[in-house]
């Protein structure tokens, strides 16, 4: 017990240095400041590598003995770790020999607690044997100049916005952090929450398994469709594409309180609904952040979250023939369809590659949001759904099997800018107004 107390603090110690190091090294004011709530949190308690004994609670404040102390004892649970402050939201540690799920169940009837749920195992979908990847070398022409950019209209959307301006977090595996095409384009606020530091450099090389360069690809992706836009990187899942869903709340608070517009989540867990992800991702477009989602890999209707959250547009993927590509999620919660069938991106160590999944998908619609809001930093969350949705091309004739099951229909980056520059913003009502920005 004291050897491993002794290692904690040692622990603390070191990466408090670290911390102490960046507030005084010269050009990175951001970055201290940024991550002075968070890194000595996950210092203080490292990440789950297996979550299958824990649980997230939120406190019921209107009920008397609502602290996470009066529920420890009740339970026999310990706290892993505290949301940032003031949310009553707290990672807690079953006790050993106890099933997590029967304990969950008996403590969700508790008044004394809004809510609880387990520590779910969330992934990049197309880690899991890195299905639909191909290296393609160091040669960036292809990533230059591929079909997506005709079916957005990029070329002549870049005429209008290119991004300037708006911050887009990829909360992923990390990003090469001095990729050529990326490089110049990264915020001084990062963070990296599997190894607890301000380097979120995905994993490569003899080491790396199966999610090694899903956030540079990502990355690679808003870059192409937003090349003015800054990118914030934000590495929640290891080098095998996992980590769990109390981070992925943590990452999102991270990206809204430094400065992002636009959340792009890559990743999912199509367990169950999660109102702990519900209630992060709702916290973030009401303070006028967009969220994009995967709609996942299942090729089936169930849910995966974020991507069925109320107030996340979920994106699912196609292929140049606007054809539901056969892996892609889909079904009534999904918002918007975009290309992801041998997207050609960014990849360690300076290279590009082709990739497929609805993880591609997403952060064309991220991408698409940068470059209106861009163009107009007043548009609310609701409206950007709006402009999105309501400018999207109707991809019901090419998949008459899904009618209705693929959004809204394809992203289309030009026609949603030209209407905005036309001052039609369509009322479609693709997210909630509980979604909108707080008054």
């Amino acid at each position: 017990m004291n050897t491993q107390l002794s290692s904690r603090k040692r622990c603390v110690t070191i990466l408090a240095a670290l911390l102490l190091a960046a507030l005084l090294a010269p050009g990175t004011q951001a970055t201290p400041l940024a991550n002075s709530v968070f890194l000595p949190l996950i210092a203080a308690a490292p990440a789950s590598q297996a979550a299958v004994d824990e649980l997230i609670v939120k406190l019921n404040g209107l009920q008397p003995g609502a602290t996470v102390e009066a529920i420890n004892q009740s339970y026999g649970t310990t706290t892993i770790r505290t949301l940032a402050p003031g949310r009553a939201i707290y990672l807690l540690q079953a006790p050993a020999g106890v099933d997590p799920e029967q304990l969950a169940a008996d403590m969700g009837a508790d008044p004394r607690l809004r809510y609880v749920e387990l520590n779910h195992v969330t992934d990049a979908p197309e880690a899991i044997g890195r299905s639909g990847f191909a290296w393609g070398g160091y040669d960036p022409a292809p990533y230059n100049v591929q079909y997506p950019q005709q079916m957005l209209g990029l070329p002549a959307a870049h005429a209008i916005s290119q991004g300037a301006g708006v911050v887009v977090a990829v909360i992923d595996t990390g990003v090469q952090l001095n990729h050529p095409d990326l490089a110049g384009r990264l915020t001084a606020a990062r963070i990296d929450f599997v190894d607890g530091d301000n380097q979120p450099e995905d994993e490569f090389g003899a080491g790396a398994n199966h999610g090694a360069g899903h956030g540079t690809h990502v990355a690679g992706i808003v870059h192409l469709v937003a090349p003015q836009a800054q990118i914030m990187p934000i590495r929640v899942l290891d080098s095998d594409g996992r980590g769990y869903s109390f981070v992925i709340g943590e990452a999102i608070l991270y990206a809204v309180e430094n400065g992002a517009k636009v959340i792009n989540l890559s990743l999912g867990m199509p367990e169950s609904a999660s109102y702990y992800i519900e209630e992060i991702v709702e916290e973030a477009t009401q303070q006028g952040v967009v969220v994009v989602a995967a709609a996942g890999n299942l090729n089936s209707p169930q849910k995966q979250f974020p991507a069925a959250a109320e107030c996340a547009l979920g994106v699912t993927a196609i292929g140049p023939e606007r054809v539901k590509a056969d892996f892609a999620s889909y079904g009534d919660w999904v918002s918007l369809a975009a290309p992801g069938v041998g997207i050609h991106s960014t990849l360690p160590v300076n290279g590009y590659g082709s990739w497929s999944g609805t993880s591609m998908a997403a952060p064309f619609a991220a991408g698409q949001a940068a470059l209106l809001l861009s163009l107009n930093p007043s548009l609310t969350v609701v409206q950007v759904a709006d402009l999105i949705g309501g400018t999207a091309v109707d991809i019901d004739p090419a998949n008459p099997a899904y009618i209705d099951q693929l959004g809204v229909g394809q992203v289309h980056a030009l026609a949603s800018l030209q209407s905005l520059q036309a001052g039609v913003i369509p009322e479609l009502e693709l997210l909630d107004d509980d979604c909108s920005e707080s008054d």
